[in-house]
């Protein structure tokens, strides 16, 4: 599997200096508003610093390369040789994506013919529509799949990230996240600040199974636990949680005691993949018997304004769940009786309530621009956080957006009296919407590790 997440930079940014403001305008989407780290040449490059000599050395730190592509770029010396480094990376590692945003009438495939085989993206005066803003944001996030997955167990994943560890460990989750199986494995991403025990118990509580692939680890003789300790912290946590693990190692690996009584011993070079379709060994078939449903069902409700809105909210309901990996809920999900009793629950309950408090653009007969059911399940949710605390429990995290004009952006006259001390993120558009629901929901979002196997989808 690539390393490319171990990358700083989402993606390195070319452009022509003549395109200087449109390329500014996109930055400042991807990095302000959607979250992104990207590498820009105003930002990072160091003054007098010969970026013609060290451009494999920058891109090198990027997982991406985004292109503006124009009339001006196409022209452009310095962009036919940000391109030619990106093509070298993008044969050296595969999972490394050229996207280009045709900005003009540029003939681009005549032009650079080496990337007729990348789809590039139509994006006329560097305005993005809703469609391409979300082919980027799952192009830089890597997802070549995206939506609800139905009727698939959760299977959280400890293994080492290490070259060295990369032939074993793929080969065992590709097979483990064949489509046959019905399985999805789950880790912490990798692009979290620090190791968090609390966030890895959240996470696997929302999952059937644990399975645990042990890497080659120590210099000589017999390893430690503290070779392996945050394996061990995580086989800890399952077992309090009540959750199946299954611990994998090679038949050469060494281990300590604690772990090398419980680990099933596999063939080294096997691949695991095509032998498991075909005769699946005992052990994994009892594994597989043993998933269960998690300990919690943990889950996203979203709160927005149907009536003119309907595509949209169902595009950011899909986007959501491709984001988190959790069920994103909305209140036409329940339709029996006590539908209101219901909906409180579905918000008391979530592990994340997003309220879109106003989505309706302002005209002079409408001078306000809110909805009034959105701002009583805002409420219903700031209410429902005060219950968690008091009673010991995690806090629920709400996040408040709302749509402006330009004019009047960040100006909360527009909200209730009792938001106006709040946090809300304001937007514009739908693309501005896309891209902050994207970076407020980062710290709540499961690692789909299926999408990092490209023989799975």
């Amino acid at each position: 599997m690539s390393n490319l997440l171990n990358r700083p930079f989402h993606a390195f940014l070319s452009y022509s200096h003549k395109d200087r403001d449109t390329a500014l305008k996109l930055h400042q989407w991807l990095t302000n508003c959607a979250g992104f780290d990207i590498w820009f040449d105003e930002n990072h490059l160091e003054a007098g610093s010969p970026v013609a000599a060290r451009l494999a050395e920058k891109m090198s730190v990027c997982r991406n390369w985004i292109v503006l592509a124009s009339k001006n770029s196409i022209a452009s010396a310095w962009v036919a040789a940000e391109r030619d480094q990106a093509l070298h990376c993008a044969i050296d590692d595969h999972d490394f994506n050229l996207i280009a945003l045709r900005i003009d009438d540029c003939q681009l495939g005549q032009a650079w013919p080496s990337l007729a085989r990348f789809n590039w993206l139509e994006t006329p005066g560097g305005v993005l529509s809703f469609a391409s803003a979300r082919e980027i944001i799952d192009r830089l996030d890597g997802r070549v799949w995206s939506g609800r997955q139905v009727d698939l167990l959760d299977v959280f994943v400890s293994r080492g990230w290490k070259p060295a560890d990369n032939f074993f460990a793929d080969s065992v989750c590709s097979g483990f996240c064949n489509r046959k199986w019905k399985t999805r494995l789950i880790g912490d991403s990798i692009d979290q600040r620090s190791f968090s025990i609390d966030r890895i118990r959240e996470i696997m509580s929302t999952c059937s199974g644990h399975l645990v692939i042990l890497p080659y680890r120590g210099t000589g003789g017999t390893p430690t636990e503290q070779d392996y300790k945050y394996m061990i912290s995580e086989l800890s946590l399952s077992s309090e949680l009540g959750i199946p693990a299954l611990v994998l190692a090679e038949t050469d690996t060494p281990l300590p005691s604690s772990l090398a009584n419980s680990a099933v011993r596999l063939v080294r070079g096997e691949d695991y993949y095509e032998t498991w379709l075909n005769e699946p060994p005992e052990w994994f078939e009892i594994f597989m018997k043993e998933l269960k449903n998690p300990p919690t069902e943990q889950h996203v409700f979203l709160s927005a304004e149907y009536k003119s809105n309907v595509e949209t909210v169902a595009r950011l309901r899909e986007f959501v769940e491709a984001v988190t990996g959790l069920q994103c809920q909305i209140g036409r999900d329940y339709e029996s009786k006590g539908l209101r009793d219901q909906i409180e629950t579905g918000i008391a309950s979530a592990m994340v309530v997003i309220a879109n408090l106003g989505s309706i653009e302002k005209t002079e007969s409408r001078p306000a621009i809110l909805n009034l059911n959105t701002c009583v399940e805002a409420g219903i949710a700031i209410g429902a956080n005060k219950t968690r605390i008091f009673y010991g429990k995690k806090p629920l995290t709400i996040f408040m957006t709302c749509q402006s004009p330009p004019d009047e952006k960040d100006k909360t006259s527009s909200l209730p009296f009792m938001f106006r001390d709040d946090q809300v993120t304001w937007y514009t558009n739908e693309v501005e919407l896309l891209g902050h629901c994207r970076r407020l929901l980062l710290p709540y979002r499961k690692r789909i590790m299926n999408y990092e196997f490209a023989r799975s989808f």
